[in-house]
């Protein structure tokens, strides 16, 4: 049995490589394809001949799933399958025509149950986890209870990507060392998950024995590692947990240096001299608003812009990089607001100041917050939604400052990192955005890119490029499909 994966960014991807590693444990074979990697995508996978095809989908990529699937079943008379937030957030996906499955959650043990059933010629419509279309009825399942040990899952299959060069140029890995969030931000899907979840233990960590085995797994395997990059929304969740990795890390032989996101009233000096011995060269903290009313009333943050200077304080003097994830056209965002952002991360002396539209995930609370009061238009759909969540926000065109924001936005990186330029900034706030802002905006993306992950402007370069003309490409061909409808 075997099971083919396809995806639109060319990019390694947790889930897939996860249960990949899971169903090659098993026996089962597995492959992936990236769009755009192909002359002819839909033929390199006829030719691999799978038994089942699955698709990873975030809010925003739907489209393309559903296009792509059409695609796909015109050559191949395989199960298609779709997991990844937006099947299980929004279920009714599984009415999309040529979708025949849909996993909702955690899908490892999920899949597994599902190939040996596929395999076996068995009933499948009965499997927690699942939504099945058959015989022109839905069989509608309770999702699969969270995996308990995270140590039990073998570590992901990177090995999947390798007859591309992801990997053989990739110097800093990705690591997940936990899942699930206790905190309930806004924006975020963390809440509903709970809701999806209810009555189990959603937060859950990796032993640190075995994160590092993995890493010193990595380190044989591809040569060129020179860091590690931790994708855990907080590794601070646990202080007992922190100290014991703190220790063990810094007692690998040369440890790669290490980019970790932690809250910021969970630093401390103590913790960021921890951070700093065990060779930690960057971290990430979600600021999301300098305004403290927007950032703890609205977006449910309820941290003080006092508690973000003093962790960056912290942070500074132990010689550790800074980012900061930041959000802008906000429900209610003025330019006054906007501004009150850029001025905060000036305060922090923030080395990477990274600032996202705000992408209004149905679903989410700050979504129905923003419909309540009037700042979504009643035709949003999903289609509005930014997959890469750079460029654009529904709300832009809501907002009493919209057009302001935007030039703040494109802006921005440059009145945090250049002296007085934020004077100069706030007069240009009232000139139209113009394709000046949008090269700015994309060269500080690059800048930033390039800077962050410590690697040449040429490497950021092809890294950027590559995501950006592939999402590009795509929302073409959706285009070029609309109209032949038309």
């Amino acid at each position: 049995m075997k099971m083919v994966f396809i995806q639109n960014l060319s990019l390694s991807h947790f889930g897939i490589t996860y249960i990949s590693a899971v169903l090659k444990r098993r026996g089962y074979l597995t492959d992936v394809f990236v769009e755009g990697l192909h002359k002819d995508i839909v033929e390199d996978v006829c030719r691999a001949r799978p038994d089942i095809v699955g698709f990873t989908c975030i809010t925003g990529d739907h489209q393309w799933v559903g296009k792509k699937a059409a695609e796909i079943k015109r050559y191949l008379d395989v199960p298609i399958i779709v997991g990844g937030p937006h099947p299980t957030y929004f279920p009714d996906m599984i009415e999309t025509e040529n979708i025949d499955i849909i996993a909702r959650g955690e899908s490892e043990n999920v899949v597994l149950e599902l190939m040996a059933r596929l395999q076996n010629k068995e009933e499948i419509s009965n499997i927690a986890g699942l939504w099945v279309k058959k015989n022109g009825r839905i069989y509608k399942n309770p999702v699969a209870p969270l995996i308990g040990d995270l140590d039990a899952l073998p570590f992901p299959d990177r090995n999947i990507y390798s007859k591309y060069d992801f990997l053989d140029k990739e110097e800093e890995f990705q690591i997940c060392s936990s899942r699930g969030c206790p905190f309930s931000c806004s924006f975020c899907y963390n809440a509903s998950k709970k809701k999806l979840y209810f009555g189990q233990k959603v937060v859950r960590k990796r032993s640190v024995d075995n994160i590092i085995s993995e890493i010193q797994f990595l380190r044989q395997k591809y040569p060129n590692l020179e860091s590690i990059s931790f994708n855990d929304d907080n590794l601070g969740l646990n202080p007992k947990w922190f100290n014991e990795f703190c220790e063990k890390y810094g007692q690998l032989d040369a440890p790669p240096p290490f980019i970790a996101s932690l809250r910021a009233d969970f630093i401390s000096e103590e913790r960021a001299k921890k951070l700093k011995k065990a060779n930690c060269f960057c971290v990430t903290i979600g600021l999301e608003s300098g305004n403290a009313e927007m950032r703890n009333n609205i977006l449910k943050k309820d941290i003080s812009n006092e508690t973000y200077l003093l962790a960056a304080r912290f942070i500074k003097e132990n010689g550790i990089k800074l980012r900061t994830s930041n959000i802008i056209f906000l429900p209610g965002e003025t330019i006054e607001m906007g501004f009150e952002t850029l001025w905060l991360n000036k305060k922090m002396k923030v080395n990477y100041a990274w600032v996202y539209p705000l992408q209004p995930y149905p679903g989410t609370e700050i979504y129905q917050y923003a419909v309540e009061n009037g700042f979504l238009d009643k035709e949003f759909s999903f289609d509005d939604i930014d997959p890469l969540g750079m460029l654009k926000s529904p709300l832009e065109r809501k907002l009493k400052d919209g057009k302001k924001l935007k030039v703040l936005h494109r802006l921005f990186y440059y009145g945090v990192k250049i002296p007085g330029f934020v004077y100069l900034l706030k007069l240009l706030v009232y000139f139209p955005n113009n394709f000046i802002f949008e090269f700015l905006l994309r060269f500080s993306l690059l800048i930033n890119y390039a800077k962050f992950h410590e690697i040449s402007l040429f490497r950021a370069l092809m890294v950027v490029n590559r995501v950006f003309w592939t999402e590009r490409r795509i929302r073409m061909s959706l285009k070029d499909e609309d109209m032949k409808e038309v």
